[in-house]
């Protein structure tokens, strides 16, 4: 896994997850004679310091000695040699590399009182059970965590109870200037695995990360983005080569994003088994999400593939700045994915295999209407998500969806709750349902079904500025449609091809349709190039070409 930033202020954190990555070399060291004070060429051995690898022994003393040490000395090496050490909280300092070597395994302590509170919090009001972590520097300039080594939280031992229990992190970097993270392994976090708040110049490369606590596979997203500050954007990101499986999302930016989020690539990534949305997108307030690619992806087995949602929810309880417009959700591109999306029975059945574990009951379950999920792009009334790309898009949804779902037309707008993905429960469309956007392009895009499904593979409500170019989809002869354009102006539907009948190739609806144009659409034999509903002007359509 690579994720890199240029210097920018940034806050961005993977959170709980299962990922594995690439590293180089062993990550071996070698170590001349240690002298009195512990130190050996800049390299300072924890052991030298009183830490006994054990398994038993806390060694929270032990290991801050060796890295104050080493900070002392202007900066180095702390050498953590193959044993089991249990510690609570240490503090990295600047100029300062924590080695892990293989066969190294820092265990974190399972009492919460070795847990030091004098750390920056996880910067949510209402989520502060999570400010506790295993590792911690704030202020520090070149600070790596590095080796084949581990780090386990034994989060077991801190079971999900909400506010009423402490969870503490792996690891917290705070204000911090490049910071490194190569080649490790971090292992049954009791929250977040590893989270960089306000950091700049931000390198993570060859990652594993298996967290399994509490009986689940990564009860959280894999890796998410967010930004708190108000005058520093969090921007200049790179995500690359992952593998991630999750019940939440696998790449999600969270809705606080006050000084905005912009400049990210992610690229080469497989997403697996992942139960609460590929790639989830959420912008609130005045926050905005702006200039983002999202390339050569493959999700398996996924409940919904994308789901970018503007709203006006406020994570921290704040309100929103009336003296600033809303922010914006815009330039974003998806291009190369190929996904299938899992079928009702096999989600719960997923879901519940992770949680078989659960230490209580009831067990979680699906929330209602994560079944049947499609690609989803809603913006607010006047504050449309602007300029989305879908380019190279195959899905395979697992179908099922019924006359009563296709027939919904009167969404509520819910722009004040919590963005969920789910939270309109089963939309109208099996393929992709956008409402309240302007820009919006797809080109050589492919629905495909493993099963019936009465609803439009695609349904538009309050667009602008549409371009369909070379549609691929499976339609249904009870289907009253393959395309719904709701409320649609300036729209151009060409090169598109069904794959089974419908009734209709377009419905058109609403009095404040306008400038639609159909050209070369190479419709089935008696299909009707489009139907108008009552309240539709006959001249909101043309056709410019037909073809051969």
């Amino acid at each position: 896994m690579k994720i890199r930033t240029t210097p920018q202020r940034v806050w961005w954190f993977a959170a709980v997850c299962v990922m594995w990555g690439l590293s180089h070399g062993d990550g071996r060291m070698e170590c001349a004679a240690i002298t009195a004070d512990g130190e050996s060429a800049g390299v300072f051995d924890i052991r030298s310091f009183g830490a006994i690898g054990d398994g038993q022994h806390l060694n929270t003393v032990a290991m801050q000695r060796a890295i104050d040490a080493c900070a002392a000395r202007g900066g180095g090496t702390v050498h953590v040699p193959p044993g089991k050490f249990v510690t609570g909280t240490v503090f990295l300092k600047s100029h300062t590399t924590l080695h892990l070597e293989p066969g190294a395994t820092l265990l974190g302590s399972t009492r919460l009182e070795d847990y030091d509170p004098r750390v920056q919090g996880c910067g949510f009001t209402l989520h502060s059970y999570l400010d506790l972590c295993l590792i911690y520097a704030e202020d520090a300039d070149n600070v790596s965590i590095t080796g084949r080594g581990t780090i386990d939280g034994q989060g077991r031992a801190f079971p999900l109870a909400g506010t009423a229990g402490q969870r503490p992190m792996l690891l917290r970097m705070a204000s911090c200037r490049n910071v490194s993270l190569d080649g490790l392994t971090l292992r049954n976090s009791a929250a977040w695995c590893a989270h960089f708040r306000g950091c700049t110049g931000v390198r993570v490369h060859g990652i594993s990360i298996y967290n399994r606590a509490n009986g689940l596979i990564c009860e959280d997203d894999c890796i998410c983005f967010q930004n708190m500050s108000d005058e520093q954007p969090v921007q200049d990101i790179v995500i690359t080569n992952c593998l991630m499986s999750t019940r939440w999302a696998a790449i999600r930016s969270g809705g606080a994003h006050r000084a905005g989020i912009r400049n990210v690539t992610v690229s080469n990534c497989v997403i697996r088994d992942t139960y609460g949305c590929g790639i989830k997108l959420q912008v609130s307030g005045n926050g905005s999400l702006e200039n983002m690619s999202f390339t050569n992806i493959v999700m398996q087995n996924v409940s919904c593939p994308i789901s970018l949602r503007f709203g006006n929810h406020h994570y921290n309880g704040e309100q929103r700045d009336t003296a600033h417009p809303l922010g914006s959700l815009r330039n974003l591109t998806f291009a190369n994915i190929q996904a299938n999306v899992l079928d009702e029975a096999s989600l719960k059945a997923g879901i519940s295999a992770l949680y078989a574990d659960y230490p209580r009951d009831p067990k979680p379950q699906a929330y209602p209407g994560e079944e049947r999920q499609c690609i989803s792009i809603c913006g607010i009334p006047e504050h449309p998500i602007e300029n989305v790309t879908l380019r190279g898009i195959r899905v395979t949804y697992p179908g099922g969806g019924t006359r009563e779902e296709a027939a919904r037309r009167e969404i509520p707008e819910l722009a004040d709750q919590y963005p969920e993905y789910f939270m309109w429960g089963v939309l109208p469309a099996y393929g992709l349902y956008a409402r309240h956007v302007r820009g919006l392009t797809l080109d050589d895009v492919r629905c495909d079904l493993a099963a019936p499904d009465l609803r439009p593979a695609v349904v538009l409500d309050d667009a602008e500025d549409i371009d369909i170019d070379n549609l691929c989809a499976t339609g249904h002869a009870e289907a009253e449609s393959l395309i719904r354009l709701r409320e649609t102006r300036d729209a151009l539907v060409r090169n598109c091809r069904p794959l089974g009948d419908s009734n209709a190739f377009l419905r058109i609806e609403g009095p404040h349709c306008r400038n639609i144009a159909t050209s070369a659409n190479a419709l089935l034999a008696g299909q009707h190039p489009w139907e108008l509903a009552h309240d539709v002007d006959p001249s909101a359509i043309r056709e410019l070409w037909r073809g051969p």
